[in-house]
């Protein structure tokens, strides 16, 4: 497109030169004694030569831009397709204790990384209850101790069960009675931005 428009523009200007030339010899006695607008003309032409060349050079320069753009985008969007593959987080086994509203609950699930790069759940939140904590129970000196955790780290390809005795989804205070068989929804939120939606069902799970 650039060699194109060089050659355009190089067309142009020989027209141009040819015209002046041609004008200043068939009027070169005449120029003389014409009147001021006639001697204008020439500069007429200069102009209009002028104008159109700059109109020519920015309509190329927009045109080589776009193919640059169109290249940039894609790359993006590869970008962006290749780190969706990596991170890759999977829920399975979900389930909620059953109890009464205003007590405690607590979900559980195995969290499995099937991507290629570690990631980090950080966040939970349910429309079971606006207090929704990560929490890791465990022994010390014979006492059972449950502590929030800030997040819960899952390397790649690693499995992690969320489970009575370990780490768990504590629901606080939930604002219905969570019977077995009801539904309710977790948004689990991770480090990489990915967020998963899950529907979990209130009861004992089956074994």
């Amino acid at each position: 497109m650039v060699e194109v428009c060089l050659l355009f523009h190089h067309l142009l200007f020989k027209i141009y030169n040819h015209s002046f030339n041609n004008y200043h010899f068939m009027n070169n006695q005449s120029l003389l004694f014409s009147s001021a607008s006639t001697r204008t003309k020439p500069l007429i032409l200069l102009l209009l030569f002028i104008s159109i060349s700059l109109g020519l050079m920015l309509g190329c320069n927009n045109k080589v831009d776009r193919p640059d753009s169109a290249l940039e985008e894609q790359g993006r969007l590869t970008d962006l397709s290749m780190a969706k593959s990596e991170w890759n987080i999977a829920i399975k086994d979900a389930w909620a204790r059953p109890t009464k509203a205003g007590m405690m609950s607590a979900a559980y699930f195995t969290i499995h990384n099937v991507g290629s790069v570690p990631d980090s759940l950080v966040q939970v939140s349910s429309n079971a209850s606006k207090d929704v904590q990560i929490h890791l129970s465990y022994m010390n000196d014979g006492i059972m101790v449950m502590e929030e955790q800030p997040f819960v780290a899952i390397q790649a390809s690693e499995q992690i069960p969320f489970q009575p005795g370990g780490y768990h989804i504590m629901i606080i205070q939930p604002t219905n009675d969570m019977e077995e068989g009801d539904s309710i929804s977790l948004s689990l939120y991770f480090k990489s931005g990915m967020i998963i939606e899950e529907t979990i069902q209130v009861g004992n799970p089956t074994m």
